[in-house]
């Protein structure tokens, strides 16, 4: 891979490392503000409390989706460090820039990642 391609590479991994970075952070305040509004607030009914904890609820686990995804953009900003940027981890093999376009943080190759969920399958049979 030249630098050039690496560059922008790198770039599109900052950019969405960016955009998690605030997503997660306006989920954090907006629950803090919530959990602040439940500790003092008197609600009206039992249902309101309900939608509210199951909203903050939803809130919280794509927050820990996205803290899952920015841990896989760091990983891939370190590979580019050392130099193994673009490596599938499973056949050593390059991966194809399409899929590195698409996901810029894969570890694997399609055709290996499609093993490893079909291996992973097997076992949940």
């Amino acid at each position: 891979m030249t630098k050039k391609e690496l560059a922008k590479f790198e770039k599109l991994l900052l950019d969405e490392r960016h955009r998690l970075l605030t997503s997660i952070k306006t989920i954090e305040d907006a629950s803090r503000n919530e959990s602040v509004r439940d500790s003092g607030g008197d609600f009206s009914s039992y249902a309101e409390t309900g939608t509210d904890s199951f909203e903050l609820e939803t809130a919280l686990n794509i927050a820990s989706a996205e803290s899952d995804r920015l841990s896989e953009i760091d990983e891939a900003l370190q590979r580019i460090k050392d130099g193994t940027y673009g490596i599938c981890e499973g056949t050593g093999e390059p991966i194809p820039k399409k899929r590195l376009e698409v996901f810029p943080a894969a570890r694997f190759s399609i055709e290996h990642q499609a093993q490893l969920e079909r291996e992973q399958r097997g076992q949940y049979r």
